[in-house]
């Protein structure tokens, strides 16, 4: 016990100093709530290792999962899957907050504990956790390339999944980027959907202009999308980059990693994200926008163009004053290229039931995601689940989600991918808010992102 109490107190001691070191000077108080936070979250995990939604006798094989949040949809999977199975899951219900959940993780794969058979992970997390270990190989249960295949699992979440070559998780729970648009104002002035992300401001310039000559709308914004310091706007920048024709970090034939674009192309898309707000099309607070500022400006009917999730779509049909002037289009790209987000499943390595959790995860592929769907909205990662009548006949646009996800790709897949999206998040939003120039912040995202490379290059 001591053991582990040390590297708790070790791991949240290197947490703290690294929050130091990216942000330079943090404030006392801050310092302070961030370790309560950390002690609360030891507690936590002791403390949730005995709810459940199921009491086993103690007879059966019993599995444990921890979810966060409210559990609609999965309670009644889990019950169906103890009715066919006789095996019981033990529900750790943990907070609604995804990286609360990926340090009760963290700390329990630290400590060997097994708290957790089955792990529900987003899919930004399988870097870090494939390459500590903590994570089953799926070849242990199946043929992972033929599994995939059978299942007709999409085959870019598939690739988000896999770590050197080999594959850990089952993807359960798709997004990807969307472009929503005002659909009375493009077809007003006769314009379809942008195709690239010049065509984008460009439309949007007009539409301005044409509406301040017209009816003097001095309201009207052209493009928004998620521009504050944190994970959501690395996603954009990925979105953007990669709709120029650009890669960030590609890997070798001998598993070495590299930046793989050059300075010049990086300026140009950190000169294109600039020009947005230097040529009136975002506005300067977009510095400030996460997903709901953005969906809520959108909402209002006040922008023309704006960057967000699937899960929008649904806010929208209940809005009786947008409902049908809005639309939905695959992001500008050639080809698009929307940020894939998403949860998948995986076995613990350290797990003592692996047999009995890789069952839970097949139930969940084949009989649970369209209740996923149905009770919580978490688009499925089965294509034939599209052509599921309840599913279309609920779901608007879905043929535009589907084939966002054909189209989707995952940000570079690294065991310090937290370290790759902070540099890029310290120097994107530093070109949104001008304090640093497009040439300087490309020379450093190329330069820092490199070296973190090479720390794992061995």
């Amino acid at each position: 016990m001591k053991n582990k109490v040390f590297i708790l107190f070790f791991m949240f001691s290197f947490t703290v100093e690294d929050k130091i070191k990216s942000n330079f000077v943090i404030g006392i108080k801050m310092l302070i709530n961030l370790v309560i936070f950390n002690l609360f979250l030891i507690c936590l995990l002791l403390l949730t290792k005995d709810i459940s939604v199921s009491k086993g006798s103690g007879k059966a094989k019993e599995i444990s999962i921890l979810l966060g949040g409210v559990l609609s949809g999965w309670d009644s999977i889990i019950k169906e899957f103890e009715n066919k199975t006789g095996i019981k899951v033990r529900v750790v219900v943990g907070p609604p907050t995804t990286d609360s959940r990926e340090m009760m993780y963290s700390i329990s794969f630290l400590t060997k504990e097994q708290s957790y058979d089955v792990v529900y992970l987003d899919v930004v997390w399988l870097g870090k956790f494939a390459s500590a270990n903590w994570l089953e190989n799926l070849n242990s249960f199946v043929d992972p390339k033929e599994y995939f295949r059978k299942n007709n699992i999409f085959r870019n979440y598939v690739d988000s999944l896999a770590y050197k070559g080999q594959y850990y998780a089952v993807p359960v729970k798709a997004d990807a980027g969307l472009l929503y648009y005002r659909k009375d104002l493009l077809s007003k002035y006769k314009l379809s959907p942008p195709k690239t992300y010049y065509e984008l401001k460009e439309q949007a310039k007009y539409i301005l202009k044409m509406e301040k000559e017209l009816y003097n709308n001095n309201d009207l914004v052209g493009f928004i999308f998620q521009g504050k310091q944190y994970e959501g706007l690395v996603c954009n920048f990925y979105e953007v980059l990669r709709g120029f024709g650009y890669e960030l970090v590609d890997i070798d034939s001998n598993n070495r990693y590299y930046v793989n674009v050059k300075e010049n192309e990086l300026k140009e898309v950190l000169d294109y994200l600039k020009g947005l707000i230097e040529e009136g099309v975002t506005p300067k607070n977009v510095i400030n926008y996460e997903e709901e500022e953005s969906r809520l400006a959108f909402s209002m009917g006040k922008v023309i163009f704006a960057r967000n999730w699937p899960y929008a779509i649904k806010l929208l049909e209940e809005n009786k004053d947008m409902r049908e002037k809005y639309g939905v289009s695959v992001l500008p790209g050639n080809p698009p290229a929307p940020t894939v987000g998403g949860w998948a499943l995986a076995v613990s390595a350290y797990s003592k039931n692996k047999k009995e959790a890789f069952e839970f995860i097949d139930f969940v592929v084949n009989n649970g995601m369209k209740e996923l769907f149905l009770k919580r909205g978490d688009i499925p990662t089965k294509a034939e689940l599209f052509e599921d009548n309840e599913i279309k006949n609920s779901f608007p646009y879905s043929d535009v989600v589907l084939k966002s996800l054909e189209y989707s790709k995952s940000r570079t897949i690294h065991p310090l991918y937290p370290k790759i999206s902070n540099i890029i998040q310290i120097y994107v939003s530093g070109v949104l808010s001008f304090k640093y120039d497009t040439a300087y912040a490309s020379k450093e995202i190329i330069k820092n992102i490199q070296k973190i490379l090479d720390t794992t290059n061995f």
